[in-house]
């Protein structure tokens, strides 16, 4: 993997996060922390994309060799802009991790047994995965809200940032 796809791929990442949360936006208190059938997990909208912010947050800290002892709880986000100016901090830190990346450590593992384990590109691959997933369950929520998101796709994101198309 080299370095421009992985800093395209997060950059894809947190563009289609910003959809959803601009989407959560339009909903009320009410919507945002109630209680979803059938329950994909989390419980409510708030529980599905705080999980996800958590996810990001760790693995960002793991990768890091910092300690994420602190598990990001659905209750201290009381509504939307709670989540989006935690969401902005994470985003900036994600941006500034990758852009101290050189592609030998992007091919390199980490942690206690980085010989045994997945390679550092691998584990970015797997939180955009993630998010992937639990966005595709908040936007049918919030489409269910009235409230889609639109298009997450990455072909849209792609057309909306050309730039990440050149060589």
């Amino acid at each position: 993997m080299n370095k421009r796809d992985i800093d395209t791929l997060i950059r894809f990442n947190f563009w289609a996060n910003g959809r959803i949360l601009a989407a959560c936006e339009y909903i009320s208190p009410d919507e945002f922390i109630r209680e979803i059938s059938p329950d994909p997990g989390w419980g409510t909208l708030r529980g599905i994309l705080v999980h996800t912010l958590d996810a990001e947050y760790g693995w960002r800290s793991v990768l890091q060799s910092q300690a994420a002892d602190d598990i990001l709880k659905a209750a201290d986000f009381a509504d939307v802009s709670l989540l989006k100016a935690r969401w902005d901090i994470e985003q900036a830190a994600w941006i500034d991790y990758a852009a101290g990346l050189s592609e030998d450590s992007l091919n390199q593992g980490y942690g206690n047994h980085p010989q045994k384990g997945p390679k550092v590109w691998q584990t970015i691959f797997h939180v955009v995965t993630h998010g992937i997933q639990h966005r595709s369950e908040a936007a049918a929520i919030l489409t269910g809200y009235g409230r889609s998101p639109g298009e997450l796709d990455f072909d849209v994101f792609l057309q909306e940032h050309p730039e990440h198309m050149l060589d």
